[in-house]
C-alpha cells in the first residue's frame, strides 16, 4: 500500500466527522461580512461580527446576562506556519466568507492561504439545550504537495476578564484512572497574579487530569473548557495582566506537535468547547452533565434500562479456570441478586490475543452460556482487549510474531506472553492493523451474540517504535492512534446500533469528551473499593454524570472493613453505574445475598430513574476513609433527591449535614432506609440552613436518605 493510499485511509475519521456535523448544521447560508452572527445555547452565547475583512467574536456571555467575558474583540487563533519539504512557511489566513446554517445552530468561517495553497474552515457551533459552545477547525491540503501541519489550537479564548472586586479560581480534576486514592483529586487554586496552570491529558496516564477546566467567580458565575479528544493534548490557562485581573485559557494539541497531512487530505483540529453558567461550580457541572447525556453520548437501545445493573465474572468461580458450568452457575447468581448485564471478564480466551471461547474449558464454545443468559432474560456482554498481540497458533489470533510491524514495540527475542499482555500493544493508527482490528471486533460480537462489550488497557498509544505508521515525529502517535480507535469503535455501533459499549482502559487512564462520544460507559477506577470508588466519583462528577461512570466493586480483597459484601460497599458504587465483581460469591451469606439483592431493588426503582437528570451536589469534603463524606442527588424532573451518606474509619456516631439545591419555601418528605434519620416533613430553608442530624451505629456503616418534594 504506498504512503499516499495509508494517508488517505487514515483520515476517513476527519472526514466522516466532516460529513456528520455538515449534515447535522443542515442547510446553510452565505453570510454578508456587516451582518453579526450570534449562536447560543440555554445557557452559554457567543456573538460574531466582520470588521476589516476579519472575524471577531465580539462577545462571550451567560445566555440573556450583559456581562462579556472578553475584555475587547477577540481575533481568531489560526495556524501559524507549515513546513513543506522541509522548509518553514509562514501562512497568511485571508477570510473568505461564512455560512450559517439555516437552525442558526452553526457558524462556518472559511479561510484560504495562497503559498502552499491551503483552505482552513473554523467551525463554532451551539445547539439547543444546557451545555457549551463547541469549536473545531479544519484544514485542506491543496498544495499538491505533502505539508507539516504544526500545533493549531481548538480553541484560544486569550482576553477573558473578572470583573473588579470578585475574585476567581480555577477548578480541574485528575482521572485517578488505576486508583483514585493514589492517581485522583480535585484541585482548586487562585486565579491570582501567578496563575499559571497547564494540563496535560494523556490517555495512558492514570493520574493526569481529565480536558476540563472551571473557572468560578464568586458564588454566582462561572465558566468551564473541554476537549473532545482522546490524544495527548493540553488546557493551558494564566493570567496576562491584572487591575483587573485578565486571564487566557487554550485547549488543544501540545505547542511541539506536528504530523504529516498529505496532498488532498484534511487534518482535523479535534473539538472543543466553553460554556457559561450561573450559580456555583456544581450548578456549572449540571449544565455540562445535560450537554454530555444530550449531545455526546451515543445512542441507546431502545429497550434497555440505563444504566445496566452489570456483573462482571473476573475472580470468582475458578477466574480463569472456570468451566462452562461454574460459568452458567455465575450467570445464575447474577439473576438472583437483580443485575441485569452478565459480562465475562478475562477468563474466557485461551491466551491474550486468541479471542475464541478456551476449547479446553468450553468446547461448545459460548453457545449453553449464551443460551442461558438471554433466556432468563439478561444481555451477554464480554471483556476484549483487542490490540493485545500474543503467541497463540490459531490462525484467527493476533500472534505479534505473524505482525511485528504492527506493533507498538520491537519485541525481544526471548519474549514470552502472560495471562494479560498489557504492553504487546498494536498501533490503530497503522491502517492494516486498524483494519484488523475492525473485522475482528465485529466477528466477535457477531458470532458471539453480544449485546454488550467491553474493552481495555490500551486501545490508544502514546509511544510507537515503527517507521511505517501514520505517525512521523512522535508527538502525534496519540493524535492517528486516537483517530483509528474512534474508526473501530463508530464502526461497531453502526453496525451493530444496539451495542452497548464500555469504556475500560486499565479502569478510568481514558477519560475524556471524545471518548465518552464512542462509549456509554467509562470506568470511573480500577481499584474496585467502597473509598476509591467514592473518591472517583466525587472527582468525576464535576464534569460527568454519574450515569455514565461505571464502578465496581470486588468484596473482601482491598479493605475487609469497608469491602465486605454488605450496603456499605455496594453503596460506594451505587451513586452512578455500578458493575459487580464477586470475588467468592460462595462464602455469602443468606443475609449478604439478601441485602445485595435489597440494593439492586433500590438502584431499579429510585436511584436509575434520578440518574437520566440528575443535579450533583458535593455537600462534604472529598472521602478520606476519616471523616464522614457524601453527596446530594436531586433530581429536577421527579422532584426528589437521595442523600448518600457514609461513616468510614471515625469515631463520630453523628454529623450534621446541609443539603442544597433546594427550593426554600417548599417542603420536604424525609425517610431513611437504615433509619439514621427519623421520618419527617422540613422546610427546604431548614434542610439547606440548619440540615439533618444523622446518626450511624458504627464505623464503616451507611445510609441512602430519600427526600420528596410535597405537592
Amino acid at each position: 500500500m504506498s504512503r499516499t493510499v495509508r494517508v488517505a485511509a487514515l483520515v476517513v475519521v476527519a472526514a466522516q466527522w466532516l460529513v456528520w456535523a455538515s449534515s447535522a448544521a443542515g442547510r446553510s447560508e452565505r453570510q454578508g461580512a456587516a451582518k453579526p452572527w450570534r449562536l447560543a445555547t440555554d445557557d452559554t452565547e457567543i456573538v460574531f461580527s466582520s470588521k476589516g475583512g476579519t472575524p471577531l467574536l465580539e462577545a462571550m456571555r451567560l445566555t440573556g446576562r450583559q456581562r462579556n467575558w472578553l475584555s475587547s474583540p477577540l481575533k481568531e487563533s489560526l495556524m501559524k506556519s507549515v513546513a513543506v519539504d522541509g522548509a518553514v512557511k509562514e501562512l497568511n489566513w485571508r477570510f473568505e466568507g461564512a455560512d450559517l446554517d439555516a437552525k442558526g445552530e452553526q457558524l462556518d468561517l472559511h479561510y484560504s492561504n495562497s503559498s502552499p495553497k491551503l483552505s482552513l474552515d473554523s467551525v463554532w457551533r451551539a445547539r439547543p439545550g444546557h451545555g457549551p459552545a463547541e469549536h473545531w477547525l479544519t484544514i485542506t491540503n491543496d498544495s499538491g504537495h505533502t505539508i507539516t501541519v504544526t500545533q493549531q489550537e481548538s480553541l484560544a479564548l486569550t482576553d477573558l476578564t473578572v470583573p473588579a472586586k470578585e475574585s476567581a479560581h480555577a477548578w480541574w480534576i485528575n482521572r485517578g484512572g488505576s486508583n483514585a486514592s493514589r492517581e485522583g483529586g480535585t484541585f482548586t487554586v487562585t486565579v491570582d497574579p501567578d496563575f499559571n496552570q497547564i494540563l496535560v491529558s494523556d490517555p495512558t496516564d492514570g493520574s493526569s487530569p481529565v480536558p476540563w477546566m472551571a473557572v468560578q467567580v464568586g458564588a454566582d458565575e462561572g465558566l468551564y473548557v473541554g476537549w473532545e479528544f482522546s490524544g495527548i493534548g493540553a488546557i493551558h490557562a494564566k493570567t496576562t495582566s491584572t487591575d483587573p485581573t485578565r486571564f487566557e485559557m487554550r485547549v488543544g494539541v501540545g505547542a511541539d506537535f506536528k504530523t504529516d497531512i498529505a496532498a488532498g487530505a484534511t487534518f482535523l483540529a479535534p473539538p472543543a468547547f466553553v460554556g457559561c453558567y450561573r450559580g456555583d461550580i456544581d450548578d456549572g457541572s449540571y449544565t455540562l452533565h445535560r450537554f454530555i447525556l444530550e449531545k455526546l453520548l451515543p445512542p441507546l437501545p431502545p429497550d434497555q434500562p440505563y444504566p445496566t445493573l452489570a456483573y462482571n465474572l473476573y475472580l470468582d468461580v475458578g477466574g480463569n479456570k472456570a468451566s462452562e458450568s461454574e460459568v452458567i452457575s455465575s450467570a445464575a447468581l447474577c439473576k438472583l441478586l437483580g443485575f441485569e448485564t452478565f459480562v465475562p471478564d478475562a477468563m474466557w480466551y485461551p491466551k491474550d490475543g486468541d479471542w475464541r471461547w478456551d476449547p479446553t474449558r468450553f468446547p461448545r464454545g459460548e453457545g449453553p452460556i449464551e443460551q442461558y443468559t438471554h433466556q432468563k432474560g439478561m444481555q451477554l456482554g464480554l471483556w476484549v482487549a483487542w490490540t493485545h498481540g500474543g503467541d497463540s497458533s490459531d490462525p484467527g489470533a493476533l500472534n505479534i510474531f505473524r505482525h511485528p510491524d504492527w506493533a507498538t514495540e520491537k519485541l525481544k527475542p526471548d519474549w514470552k506472553p502472560e495471562d494479560i499482555n498489557w504492553s504487546t500493544l498494536i498501533d490503530l493508527g497503522f491502517d492494516p492493523a486498524r483494519d484488523w482490528a475492525t473485522k475482528e471486533v465485529a466477528r466477535i460480537i457477531g458470532d458471539y451474540h453480544l449485546d454488550y462489550l467491553k474493552h481495555d488497557y490500551t486501545p490508544i498509544v502514546t509511544q510507537c517504535v515503527q517507521t511505517n505508521h501514520r505517525h512521523r515525529y512522535g508527538v502525534d502517535v496519540s493524535y492517528w492512534s486516537t483517530l483509528g480507535y474512534y474508526h473501530v469503535m463508530e464502526g461497531a455501533k453502526q453496525r451493530y446500533p444496539n451495542l452497548v459499549l464500555e469504556g475500560c482502559s486499565g479502569g478510568g487512564h481514558i477519560k475524556d469528551f471524545g471518548y465518552i462520544k464512542r462509549v456509554h460507559y467509562i470506568v470511573t477506577t480500577d481499584t474496585l473499593s467502597a473509598l476509591p470508588d467514592r473518591q472517583s466519583i466525587y472527582d468525576s462528577t464535576f464534569a460527568f454524570p454519574p450515569a455514565v461512570l461505571m464502578a465496581y466493586t470486588y468484596e473482601n480483597f482491598y479493605n475487609k472493613d469497608s469491602d465486605r459484601p454488605r450496603p456499605f460497599l455496594w453503596r460506594s458504587a451505587m451513586m452512578s453505574a455500578w458493575q459487580i465483581d464477586p470475588t467468592h460469591s460462595s462464602n455469602w451469606s443468606p443475609e449478604d445475598v439478601a441485602g445485595a439483592r435489597r440494593a439492586t431493588e433500590i438502584y431499579k426503582s429510585w436511584i436509575r430513574p434520578m440518574l437520566k437528570d440528575l443535579q450533583v451536589h458535593h455537600i462534604l469534603p472529598r472521602p478520606d476513609d476519616l471523616h464522614w463524606d457524601g453527596m446530594f442527588y436531586w433530581s429536577p424532573g421527579l422532584k426528589r433527591g437521595t442523600l448518600y451518606i457514609f461513616r468510614p474509619n471515625n469515631d463520630q456516631a453523628t454529623q450534621r449535614v446541609r443539603l442544597k439545591g433546594l427550593a426554600a419555601d417548599a417542603r420536604y418528605r424525609v425517610r431513611a432506609e437504615d433509619g439514621s434519620v427519623p421520618e419527617q416533613v422540613c422546610s427546604g430553608n431548614d434542610l439547606m440552613k440548619r440540615g439533618l442530624k444523622i446518626g450511624l451505629p458504627q464505623k464503616y456503616s451507611s445510609d441512602l436518605i430519600y427526600l420528596e418534594q410535597s405537592k
